[in-house]
């Protein structure tokens, strides 16, 4: 019995670099400083995973899904305007392999690292005496 089982090694907070922290000011709004914050990648199950970010300054966003040694795009896609993004990715098609989500704007870059493993669990059952 073959069971697809999906390894996910995600760092426990994105990496970045050239980021700027998100700063609040005393009336509760957010500081011209903050960009991309609470990058996230959902487990969804299925080799399915929701990508999540805040993008309070509404800044033009570039995301990207890359193999490890970022050789090969498998998504590309440009997000402007909306102070959060969301989406859902249907990753069935990716061999095992570590991957990337980047989300890059012009002054910062953040990553999620993953990684896709499938697992062979092997197992017996005895007959039923008849």
């Amino acid at each position: 019995m073959k069971a697809l089982v999906l390894a996910i090694a995600i760092i426990a907070s994105a990496s970045t670099s050239f980021a700027q922290t998100t700063k609040g000011t005393s009336n509760g709004k957010v500081s011209a400083s903050a960009n991309v914050t609470n990058l996230t990648v959902q487990n969804l199950g299925g080799l399915r995973f929701k990508l999540s970010f805040e993008n309070p300054t509404k800044q033009k966003a570039q995301i990207f899904l890359v193999d490890n040694d970022r050789s090969s795009v498998y998504y590309n896609e440009y997000a402007s305007g909306d102070a959060q993004y969301a989406k859902a990715f249907n990753l069935n098609n990716l061999a095992d392999g570590e991957y990337t989500f980047i989300v890059q704007t012009s002054t910062e870059k953040v990553t999620q690292n993953f990684v896709i493993r499938t697992e062979i669990n092997r197992g017996a059952t005895l007959a039923q005496n008849r």
